[in-house]
């Protein structure tokens, strides 16, 4: 094995390490803010910024702003 072999061996397992930690630490969660879940709460992980959801009776999303703490 050639010293360039070893930098794609390298790459491939840099490659494949971040899919598996994408994979384990997703990027957002979202929360139901009230009993009926028709309004939700979304937190993005990566950036630190809420988004807030309201279902209205068709089942159309209307989001609000996005809200940056700090």
């Amino acid at each position: 094995m050639t010293q360039k072999d070893a930098w794609w061996w390298a790459l491939l397992g840099v490659i494949v390490f971040g899919i598996a930690a994408h994979a384990f630490f997703p990027r957002y969660e979202w929360r139901a803010s009230d009993a009926s879940g028709s309004a939700l709460v979304i937190y993005d992980r990566w950036s630190g910024r809420f988004q807030r959801g309201v279902y209205d009776a068709d089942g159309k999303v209307k989001a609000m702003q996005v809200f940056t703490p700090f």
